[in-house]
């Protein structure tokens, strides 16, 4: 699946069916996530539904799920040029905004 070409909307329903998919694939039921996760029972429903659900949800239960090093993995970033680099390298010494320059 190619997921530069769907909606937000289309890519939380995927994502959803895949944590469902991940969920019974180890034998774990939506109220034992609810507990391993501290997410209520009815966020980890609207999370494997594609419905909206606060960040904190996705992250508490995507680490309840063993996917938390691929989640933190997939979020840092992917330079392609040595001005990238620069410019990444200057925004984690700096802790502040960084001024983006077109």
């Amino acid at each position: 699946m190619i997921y530069n070409l769907l909606t937000p909307s289309e890519i939380m329903l995927e994502i959803g069916k895949n944590l469902r998919l991940i969920r019974v694939g180890l034998g774990i039921r939506q109220e034992d996530l609810s507990r391993l996760s501290g997410a209520s029972l009815q966020a980890i429903k609207n999370l494997e539904n594609g419905g909206n659900v606060e960040f904190i949800t996705f992250i508490r239960v995507t680490k309840a799920l063993g996917l938390g090093s691929s989640i933190w993995d997939a979020c840092q970033p992917q330079a392609q040029t040595l001005d990238e680099i620069e410019r990444i390298e200057a925004a984690r010494t700096q802790h502040s905004r960084v001024r983006i320059r077109s």
